[in-house]
């Protein structure tokens, strides 16, 4: 027999052997032991080590520990207590209060799903009494597990979507439950973000304490004895009191600056807060990230309450202050100036996080007007230019290294555009002539340059505008801007020359230059415009030849660093978001550009060169005109065109004109069905009933459209077809000129003296009635001439 399968069957036993049962072999246990057995395995028979786990206990030890660790892990037991939801304080930094037990995250999951569905919707009589009894319970059991549940990655979004649904009272309770923990609340992760939200909804709980508004429970306090909940003014002055030591370090921390600076803004009275709405999100980007706000938006967090309340409409109003507070946010400015050196601040400028505080300290000083005063923030940032202009205001400052080095960084842009939005009118004119004037042509093109030099375009007035136009069309005649879609001056040199009504003829020469678009191919700009491509590379994509070859040198030299760093940055921008990649255009066609109808658009409303660009824009082929009307992209620029008060009427008609015999494949379509209600509304009664006409033959295929059913409902185009008077009176507000002579006829008498009916009111009649009328009339006088004879 083979050597393995004596090994799988066992060794054979001979005759003379004697069998043992296996009844009396006694089995001894090789593992024994010592701790007590949880209550949890007595009943279930969980091994002792699974049950501990649940239990939220450590680990029974093994045999091979020493009796006298045996003994201290007895001790620490007795000492311990009974359970908790908390396993015990832990020393690392993800969880600083400790961890929760599973089953109380089980719990908060269960009403994180009941307040999805409870959240924004309204709610009366005894289905709000359930509610309230919800959070009640909710409150109950978080009780005195404030703590660990904000910083606990799962639960810690659930407290975000109960805060909106607490009144005064409840927030307070949640405020004063933090106790001394602030500054470890709001390095953490998760806390931080429990902590905006509970600051953002503090503040409609300050402007009614300043009112003098107080919850229902406020009185019942002051009645009793016991100790008092502190008010929303005392939690905020506390907090101040606990991070005033570390408010230099917080300013720079990742997680602890936009809370800091959330508190900033709820210190400034009448200054607009971010919204806890997750669409809406922080629109100037100073406090939650755009991370963060993601986030929030993948959770669906609505920031309603589930009351049915309105959560804070008050943050969007006018705020007010405490008496105790208004002065909180100097202190806090004071301290950190008096901390900080000139270095310090410097480095805080240019650094990704501590940039937005030193942002938002630069808006306060504006607002208390402190900003051309010696040793201000902005004489620092500035390197001394306001101290320079205030002792000779007809000085010329020379360019310094660190403005220099900022403004051609990717986080220092940031800086220098807000001190060009900010800086009072002599320090800006000092600014642009010292670090722009003179190198325009350059800074246009440059990676990170060209959008501080488009902010402070939107300062400029008429001669500023003339030299920047010269200095851009110098360098090689700005083609390259369109060449590597640097559009950020160009953009805004349309708005600026819009609002200020002048100008505007020579921004639409710099841009036939920068196209390099004749004389006499003029018709040609909103294609070449909207492709963003110049004129002979245009042409090119369409005949599917190679491009023209660029055979001059540029002027000066690229920054190569920052081109680098640009197009870096734009393959992992394409490789992140390779699933919602724009459709490649095929041979000789050429795909809309944002960046070039955005500059469309804003020419949109330069009255004096709109007419040039809508002629362009209605020289195109039909094809072209329903291309643009079918993109997300290009579709903006139509709606442009009817929506802006600049454009003529009569532009807008010829608009409507052409694409007259094409209505129905526009709303047919999911973005042209959008174009197609603006043209509605801004159409006049004659155009509307011409449009209406023009799509009745085909009302039941637009009726089994999916986007064009909705454009039928709102023209009634089958009352049209049906009575067009009344479509007419409904639809384009228009009564028939015979209206008033119906009602006179409504009015007279319908028999004459002798109690014969008029005549006049007969054929009235006959004239109403319909064919099918007339012949159940005829069939209904047989009927009684013959009942007669």
């Amino acid at each position: 027999m083979p050597k393995e399968q004596v090994r799988k069957r066992g060794r054979r036993v001979r005759k003379g052997d004697v069998q043992v049962e296996d009844e009396d072999i006694q089995v001894l246990p090789t593992t024994e032991i010592n701790e007590p057995i949880p209550s949890a395995s007595t009943s279930t028979g969980i091994h002792p080590a699974r049950a501990a786990f649940l239990a939220g206990r450590p680990a029974p030890p093994s045999q091979t520990q020493t009796q006298s660790q045996d003994t201290e892990g007895i001790q620490r037991a007795e000492d311990e207590g009974p359970a908790e939801w908390n396993r015990g304080p832990r020393i690392d930094s993800e969880f600083p209060f400790g961890v929760l037990d599973p089953d109380v995250k089980a719990y908060f999951r269960n009403v994180e799903e009941q307040i999805k569905d409870w959240e924004g919707v309204s709610s009366e009589g005894e289905e709000r009494e359930d509610r309230q009894l919800f959070l009640t319970s909710v409150l109950s059991e978080l009780r005195s597990h404030e703590l660990p549940t904000s910083t606990d990655p799962e639960t810690s979004i659930v407290l975000e979507r109960l805060l909106p649904s607490l009144n005064d009272w409840g927030r307070r309770v949640i405020g004063d439950s933090f106790g001394d923990k602030w500054e470890e609340l709001i390095r953490h992760r998760f806390g931080s973000h429990v902590v905006q939200t509970w600051l953002t909804l503090a503040a409609g709980t300050l402007d009614r304490e300043a009112r003098e508004i107080w919850p229902p429970q406020q009185s019942k306090q002051t009645d009793s004895n016991e100790g008092q909940l502190p008010k929303m003014t005392e939690l905020l002055i506390n907090i101040i009191n606990a991070l005033s030591s570390s408010f230099a370090e917080l300013s720079s921390s990742p997680h602890a600056s936009p809370p800091l600076r959330l508190l900033l803004l709820i210190l400034t009275p009448n200054r607009s807060l971010p919204a806890l709405e997750s669409n809406q999100g922080d629109k100037n980007g100073l406090i939650r990230s755009k991370r963060s706000n993601k986030f929030r938006k993948n959770q669906d967090v609505k920031g309603k309450s589930i009351l049915g309340d309105d959560a804070e409409s008050s943050q969007h109003k006018k705020r007010k202050v405490p008496s105790d507070l208004i002065l909180k946010r100097k202190e806090i400015t004071d301290s950190l100036k008096a901390r900080l050196g000139e270095a310090e601040w410097k480095a805080m400028g240019v650094d990704t996080v501590g940039s937005a505080t030193v942002q938002l300290l630069l808006e306060f000083e504006v607002e208390d007007g402190e900003a051309e005063k010696e040793g201000s923030l902005f004489d620092i940032l500035t390197e001394g230019l306001v101290t320079q202009l205030s002792k000779d205001p007809k000085a010329i400052p020379e360019p310094q290294p660190y403005l220099s080095t900022v403004l051609q960084t990717q986080t220092g842009t940031r800086l220098f555009e807000t001190l060009l939005s900010l800086a009072p009118e002599r320090v800006f004119k000092a600014l642009w002539r010292t670090y722009f004037v003179g190198k325009l042509g350059k800074l246009a093109g440059h990676p990170y340059a060209n959008f501080v030099s488009a902010k402070g375009v939107s300062r400029l007035d008429k001669k500023g505008i003339e030299s920047l136009i010269s200095e851009v069309k110098g360098n090689s005649g700005g083609r390259g801007l369109i060449k590597a879609a640097r559009t950020s001056v160009i953009q805004a040199l349309v708005e600026r020359a819009a609002t200020l009504g002048e100008c505007q003829q020579d921004v639409l020469k710099l841009l036939y230059s920068c196209l390099e678009l004749p004389e006499e191919k003029k018709s040609e700009f909103v294609p070449c415009l909207m492709a963003l491509k110049t004129y002979p590379m245009y042409q090119a994509i369409l005949a599917g030849s190679d491009a023209p070859e660029d055979t001059e040198e540029p002027l000066e030299e690229a920054d190569k660093e920052a081109e680098d760093t640009a197009a870096a940055y734009a393959r992992k921008s394409a490789w992140e978001n390779r699933r919602t990649a724009k459709p490649k255009a095929g041979e000789g066609e050429v795909l809309p550009n944002m960046q070039g109808c955005l500059i469309l658009q804003g020419m949109m409303s330069m009255g004096d060169v709109n007419g040039v660009v809508i002629d362009s824009l209605t020289a195109q082929p039909v094809d072209t005109l329903l291309t643009y009307a079918k993109s997300p992209i290009s579709s903006h620029l139509l709606d442009k065109v009817f929506n802006d008060p600049a454009v003529q009427p009569k532009y807008r008609r010829k608009v409507m004109m052409i694409l007259m015999n094409d209505w129905k494949e526009i709303i047919e379509d999911r973005i042209g069905s959008r174009v197609m209600d603006v043209v509605w509304d801004k159409a006049d009664g004659y155009m509307k009933e011409k449009i209406a006409r023009t799509l009745i033959p085909h009302i039941i295929v637009l009726g089994q459209s999916q986007y064009a059913k909705y454009f039928l409902k709102k023209a009634e185009l089958s009352l049209l077809q049906r009575r067009p008077d009344e479509w007419r009176e409904k639809i384009v507000g228009l009564k028939h000129h015979f209206a008033h002579q119906k009602k006179i006829s409504q009015q007279s008498p319908k028999f004459n003296e002798n109690g014969i009916e008029n005549e006049n009111i007969k054929k009235r009649k006959n004239e109403n009635k319909d064919e099918i009328d007339i012949l159940f009339e005829n069939v209904d006088k047989q009927k009684s001439k013959k009942r007669k004879d």
